[in-house]
């Protein structure tokens, strides 16, 4: 008997209009023109006008990493957000598929939260004033830590019997520099998605599009892309990081950033690799079915077929992939970071975590929320990728015939 099933088909994804074989220009891309139009006027803009800080409110001094996260923002609202807007049924299909799948889900809306909170935390909540020498080593509400061995020590609760009591005052307490935990680990957000998704958005263009034209094209092409990513996989992208980073574009011009920017760079030229590989794989089996077939006999270009049926019907394998390498990316970033062997900015959970593990006015298991509290963000960032990447596919996969 047949299935019933008919949007969970794979060609019930695809648009079945009338197309000429001409290039024309989409309105969504005309859009996607005029959001790098109005980044590239306000870049002129905070390089000329405002070189102190672009958005008064916020008090927001925007570094070449905030240009690339804000470039890389502008891809995730194109072909992330905007898509989901423009098909209601389909957004509520997928809400659907992820609602079966209750962890994942919760996972997503985690990492949603994390998001708004390292955009918008430093700016609106945080001073990023000088640190508090006076205040170093003040334990967490709650919690108490004997400091009557300590000289020069000032508790900002109180002490009784040598145990100085945490306040509310800094919640997850402070580090030898005074520092506040709380403020720390929402700056280590920021640096995370500064690091993360314009890798991954540069990694996503560029896998994808070797991936799908290598597998839609096949022969010598695939041979000759193909043999580029088995060279460049050989390349270590750590190693070239480090002698870039170190040597070549760390303080570039006194920007403070330039650690991050290299990174981007390196880490998204070297390691699209794999998702190359997934994505060809994917088209290999695509080219020949029967939605591209019929494209192609009604006159679509290769273009409109590669964009408008290949790699449409592989977002669930593209999510996926990528999905994979943020939380990669991430722990590279702070092992960089904690091992000081780059220019990446000192908020970053790396240094955080190096710093909590000196041993000089207490041992480190004394301070132990300086580094326990990094570290449970990063293992909950890491394993909340990981969930939400394998419910993304499940919902995205049309071929699963989820529930809807």
């Amino acid at each position: 008997m047949p299935s019933k099933e008919f949007e969970s088909a794979a060609f019930t994804e695809v648009e079945w209009d009338a197309r000429d074989s001409r290039f024309t220009v989409r309105k969504r891309t005309l859009g996607l023109l005029a959001a790098f139009l109005l980044l590239a006027a306000l870049y002129a803009y905070d390089a000329i006008v405002a070189p102190e800080e672009l958005v008064a409110v916020l008090n927001w001094d925007v570094t070449r990493a905030d240009w690339l996260l804000l470039v890389a923002s502008v891809f995730v609202v194109r072909y992330g957000l905007y898509p989901l807007a423009a098909d209601p049924d389909r957004t509520r299909r997928l809400l659907r598929r992820l609602r079966s799948h209750p962890i994942g889900l919760a996972a997503l809306l985690s990492l949603g939260v994390l998001t708004a909170i390292g955009l918008l935390g430093p700016g609106l909540f945080f001073d990023t004033g000088y640190p508090k020498l006076k205040y170093r080593l003040q334990p967490p509400v709650f919690t108490t830590v004997y400091v009557d061995d300590i000289h020069y020590y000032n508790c900002v609760g109180q002490v009784a019997d040598g145990y100085c009591h945490g306040t509310w005052r800094y919640p997850l307490g402070t580090n030898r520099y005074g520092e506040g935990m709380l403020e720390l680990l929402v700056y280590g957000v920021r640096i995370a998605l500064q690091v993360s998704l314009p890798t991954v958005v540069l990694i996503g263009v560029v896998g994808t599009t070797v991936g799908a034209v290598a597998g839609y094209y096949g022969g010598l092409v695939d041979d000759i892309l193909m043999r580029y990513v088995d060279i460049q996989q050989t390349v270590p992208a750590i190693v070239v990081y480090i002698l870039l980073a170190t040597f070549f574009l760390g303080d570039y011009e006194g920007v403070a950033d330039g650690g991050l920017f290299a990174f981007v760079a390196v880490f998204g030229l070297l390691n699209w690799g794999g998702v190359a590989r997934v994505v060809r794989s994917n088209a290999l089996r695509q080219r020949s079915s029967g939605y591209v077939l019929a494209a192609r006999a009604t006159g679509a270009s290769d273009l409109q077929i590669l964009r408008d049926r290949i790699v449409p019907n592989a977002r669930g394998t593209i999510v996926t992939a990528l999905s994979r390498r943020v939380p990669l990316l991430v722990l590279a970033q702070v092992a960089l970071a904690y091992l000081s062997l780059s220019r990446i900015a000192s908020e970053s959970l790396g240094r955080v975590i190096r710093v909590g593990l000196v041993s000089d006015t207490m041992p480190w298991h004394q301070k132990w929320w300086v580094t326990t509290f990094a570290v449970a963000l990063l293992a909950f960032a890491v394993a909340a990728f990981n969930v939400s990447g394998d419910s993304l596919r499940d919902a995205l996969d049309t071929r699963e015939g989820g529930s809807s």
